[in-house]
């Protein structure tokens, strides 16, 4: 019974086709409903059965129509049905709109059910709905998938940087919040090839919004200032953000512009050069709690963000933004024990650090689009222009060991990428896709006084001081020209792909004596050439039906990666042929079952960043790999489900998935008493294997307005290690389990809860296991119309053995609000406990380490919000 399924016709007494009927199959003894359809133009209606049960009945439902209500008997055979014409007189009914609707492979989500009186950006509604997830960083989850396209009306204003949007909009300008299901973004495509991932799409109120919100504010101690003015014009023809912010109250700015899309297949080529950002100081890490708890910064951001419509359906877009901010980070302490295998005694070090890093960045695109039924064209050309600088102290043991520190990083990059689709019949076309990039950096990094470092030769140790230098210049280009073809379900595509990089790679070592700089010998040179060439032939199979849909890649790539290395004169060549099949698969059940499946076996050959042979200083380490180009595996393979029921407000999905990367070189780590390490590699094949399994469920419980999530994630890896020439194979198993709980069913008060236990444990120290519990609740009370009172707290807790640090963090705000003028007057007072610093307890390969992070003072910030 469980493959079986149920067809039939309805008509009238006339024979005439009845559209829109409702059919149901319910339960005979409680009258629950398992599973329902509509008729469609002809009458005709079909549907499978969910249950074994026997003992169903058929019931049809049309306004025009009488009831029809039967038993079943099985084999159910193929039903023609006729109603008969029925008056309906309607009773007087107050209609309250769902919370969640589907239509299709939409699903809508209305904002209002959602929304609390002390939410002011869309980001505080997307937290709330079930079946999604919003990162710390802004990025959106949809049932696990990221989202790879964020529309207002339709248009991608934002082009990956939807983080501006949903961290400025209103919720009281929007109407719903759409889900897109296995959303294909190229109209030549829709129907044809699936993506397997969801898009999401933002309906407003009004078809044409000037809207805007701005954030003016201003406090102590010491003096501290939120200033936000992003003014917001959306239509369906043309859209516009622009914003200007600025602040040091721990909030940064360089999320709201990070582009969150992935690639997908026949669109533009997606490519970030791995030369980028290569030195850096020695500094104890972030804290894994609120940014805004340590970050002590001075940010300012402006950006503009415009989208035309223009004839023939051509779409033209722009992104321009300019971002500087500071980040200084003071007194954060680490004290850290590494677990010495070829010793009785572990390792252990205490370090200091203060630093102050500044961040600037221009970035500008501009994007032509033309995406219709016949014909697809996309052009886009970006200059991204960088800078970053840092300069630090760091104490090892006692404040007489003072090591300072300096780096200096600007880059450059310029990049063109397009793609057409070209169509020759109405089921034949051509796709050609190109993509140019250049890049270029220059970095340094300075560090004095040698006499507190570890030196792995005795050749340094006259110098007073190092200065490492690195210069990296790219170019990249990587074109395919492509024949596709479709008949009935099938997409079929012959590509071919070639790819070229050439990199000109450049390190020197330079000590300091008596104020000058002189260079060291070439032992610390580096001088390279690396050029890669790829001629891939890549076969694509595509299907898809109302159920099954699968995308098959047969790649098989002809590398070609050449080395020069212009210090001792030596060249590596490497040729090989590599085959990199992936296939994905989705099989949709009914309604509410969705069936996905992955797997993929990738080979690439050594990238440069692995393949200098001279130490490069860095972070007080020394850093020197191979020469030698070898080829390195990857397979993955990932199973997943989900679930939804948006009537009855059920969503869950479960994924398990298995990565095995089978290495040629193993990067052993020697690490003085101190914590420096000199780390190299060894040609040696290994093998690394990570193992994961999370589930994740969602409820909507309407009657009362409160959401319920619940995730359960464990994973488990084996990677080996080379530490102090002893080796040993490291075992990590990880649990993590969420809760969180959303409640707005009372005018008065809002309520969000979530509760998170983090477990680690490392078999290569038997010993050691570590916990976290956080604890985090909001609640807003509205004792008057006008008056709003939030409480933030959160408490923390970490364990290391017979060891357990605790902290306790609370907000308070106070908030009067104008309602004609859409106007907010907010005192705000965070740490009001005046909590001083943060223990944390870090677990990692063969190290263990608690740290100490200064947490920002209490203060008091007065502002003033308003909407125009």
């Amino acid at each position: 019974m469980g493959q079986q399924r149920i067809q039939g016709r309805i008509a009238n007494t006339s024979n005439t086709p009845i559209e829109g009927a409702i059919i149901s199959l319910v339960k005979a003894e409680t009258e629950e409903i398992i599973q329902y359809t509509q008729s469609n133009t002809a009458g005709v209606f079909e549907m499978s059965l969910p249950t074994s049960n026997s003992n169903l009945n058929l019931r049809i439902q049309h306004l025009d129509y009488a009831l029809y209500h039967h038993a079943l008997v099985f084999p159910v055979p193929y039903l023609n049905l006729t109603l008969k014409e029925q008056e309906t007189v309607l009773e007087e009914i107050f209609i309250k709109p769902s919370p969640i609707t589907q239509r299709h492979d939409t699903l809508s989500y209305r904002v209002e059910s959602f929304t609390s009186k002390t939410d002011r950006v869309l980001e505080d509604v997307l937290k709330r709905l079930p079946g999604i997830e919003v990162s710390a960083s802004g990025q959106i989850k949809y049932q696990g998938e990221n989202i790879h396209r964020f529309y207002v009306e339709g248009l991608d204003l934002m082009k990956g940087r939807y983080a501006a949007i949903t961290k400025a909009i209103s919720p009281d300008d929007i109407s719903r919040v759409e889900v897109y299901e296995d959303h294909q973004p190229i109209k030549m495509l829709a129907g044809a090839v699936s993506t397997g991932k969801p898009a999401l799409n933002i309906r407003l109120k009004n078809k044409i919004s000037r809207t805007g919100t701005a954030k003016i504010g201003g406090g102590f101690s010491p003096f501290i200032w939120d200033v936000t003015l992003s003014p917001m014009f959306f239509s369906r023809l043309f859209q516009a953000l622009g914003s200007y912010e600025t602040n040091n109250t721990g909030s940064t700015l360089v999320t709201k512009m990070t582009n969150l899309y992935s690639f997908e297949k026949y669109d533009t080529f997606l490519y970030s050069p791995t030369n980028m950002s290569f030195l850096q100081i020695a500094t104890n890490p972030d804290p894994s709690i609120k940014q805004n708890r340590y970050w002590f910064n001075q940010g300012h951001l402006g950006n503009l963000n415009v989208i035309q419509k223009l004839k023939q359906e051509w779409e033209f877009a722009a992104t321009v933004y300019y971002l500087n901010e500071k980040n200084t980070a003071d007194d954060r302490m680490q004290a850290t024990t590494i677990h010495d295998f070829s010793s009785d005694t572990p390792i252990v070090y205490k370090r200091t650090t203060s630093s102050l890093a500044t961040q600037e960045t221009f970035l500008s695109t501009f994007t032509f689009t033309q995406n219709k039924k016949k014909n697809y064209t996309k052009n886009k050309t970006t200059l991204h222009v960088s800078r970053t600088k840092a300069k630090g102290n760091l104490t090892l043991h006692t404040p007489k060991n003072l090591i300072q520190q300096q780096t200096n990083a600007p880059a450059v990059q310029l990049q063109n990428t397009a793609s057409t689709i070209i169509p020759l019949t109405e089921k034949h076309w051509i796709n050609f896709r190109s993509l140019v990039d250049f890049s270029k950096n220059r970095e340094a990094y300075y560090t004095t006084p040698t006499a507190l470092f570890s030196m792995n030769t005795l050749d340094l140790t006259p110098y007073n001081s190092l200065n490492q230098q690195v210069e990296n210049q790219s170019f990249y280009t990587r074109n395919a020209l492509s024949y596709v073809w479709r008949k009935n379900n099938w997409t079929l595509s012959e590509e071919y792909n070639f790819t070229f990089q050439r990199t000109d790679f450049t390190s020197n070592l330079y000590g300091e004596m008596d104020g000058i700089l002189f260079p060291t010998s070439d032992t610390y040179r580096n001088d390279l050439s690396y050029q890669m060439s790829s001629h891939v032939l890549h076969s694509k199979i595509s299907f898809r039906s109302k159920r099954w849909s699968f995308n098959l890649n047969l790649p098989l790539d002809w590398n070609v990666v050449s080395l020069t290395n212009k210090v001792n004169k030596q060249e590596d060549n490497n040729r090989k042929l590599f085959f990199s099949p992936t296939l994905y698969a989705q099989y949709t059940a009914s309604l509410r079952w969705t069936f996905r499946g992955n797997i993929a076996y990738n080979s690439v050959s050594t990238p440069l960043n692995q393949l200098y042979a001279s130490p490069i200083f860095n972070a007080l380490n020394f850093t020197s790999y191979t020469n030698q180009i070898l080829p390195s595996h990857r397979f993955t393979t990932k199973v997943e489900t989900s679930f939804k029921d948006p009537f009855t407000g059920w969503f869950s999905y479960m994924n398990l998935e298995y990565t095995q990367q089978d290495r040629p070189i193993l990067f052993t780590k020697e690490i003085s008493d101190n914590g420096q390490q000199l780390i190299q590699a060894v040609e040696q094949r290994n093998t690394k294997t990570t193992k994961q399994v999370a589930f994740n469920i969602n409820k909507l419980i309407e009657p009362i307005s409160t959401t319920v999530k619940a995730n359960l994630s464990y994973s488990s890896s084996k990677d080996p290690q080379l530490i102090n020439h002893i080796y040993n194979t490291v075992k990590t198993n990880q649990n993590i389990y969420r809760f969180s709980l959303s409640n707005t069913s009372y005018s008065w008060l809002n309520v969000d809860y979530s509760f998170t236990y983090q477990q680690r444990k490392n078999s290569a120290i038997s010993s050691y296991q570590t916990s976290k519990k956080t604890h985090d609740a909001t609640i807003g009370i509205l004792p008057f119309s006008q008056h709003t009172l939030l409480a933030t707290l959160s408490y923390q807790e970490d364990h290391i053995q017979q060891h357990s640090f605790t902290s306790t963090f609370l907000d308070l705000t106070y908030r009067y609000t104008f309602s004609k003028r859409k106007i907010d007057v907010e005192f705000a007072w965070t740490n009001l406990l005046n909590t001083v610093q943060y223990n944390q307890v870090i677990l990692e390969d063969m190290m263990s380490s608690v740290t100490q992070t200064p947490i920002r003072p209490r203060q008091l910030l007065v502002s003033i919000r308003f909407s125009f």
